[in-house]
């Protein structure tokens, strides 16, 4: 007989689970970054992945973007968009609610809106510390080729 998963047990599971599996990072990714970086989160990724950052001209499997004010982040996305493969993803990462803080801001109300003008869709978002989340855009199934 199958056990049921309360809701509680989901949810430490998911805690417990490497960031970067969280924002599908997996060996032999492109991973291009933007904005002001956390140091610490690219090095793993480039530890996973095996590999350097996206040189430039590659398409990258996922981008992490870390934005320093709303009024950047749809010009930068729709820059990022022409750098990603067609499944590819685009992290948008800012400071969670109330911690926000010089550089990284809160962004979690305007981000939807945002990426809808910069023509992608929001499919996902995670936490990735204690003050900061993500959230993916990608394009739209119908506007890929």
């Amino acid at each position: 007989m199958a056990r049921i998963e309360t809701e509680a047990q989901r949810a430490a599971r998911y805690a417990a689970k490497d960031v970067l599996d969280k924002l599908g990072v997996k060996p032999g990714d492109a991973v291009l970054t933007a904005g002001a970086t956390d140091a610490a989160l690219v090095a793993r990724a480039r530890k996973k992945t095996g590999r350097s950052l996206a040189r430039a001209g590659e398409l990258a499997d996922v981008v992490l973007y870390w934005p320093r004010s709303a009024s950047e982040v749809t010009a930068r996305l729709r820059a990022l968009r022409k750098r990603i493969v067609e499944s590819g993803g685009i992290w948008v990462i800012s400071a969670k609610r109330d911690q926000e803080r010089k550089g990284r801001p809160y962004l979690a109300s305007d981000l939807i809106g945002l990426g809808l003008a910069a023509g992608l869709v929001d499919n996902k978002i995670c936490s990735i510390s204690e003050s900061d989340t993500a959230m993916r855009f990608v394009i739209r199934r119908s506007d890929r080729r």
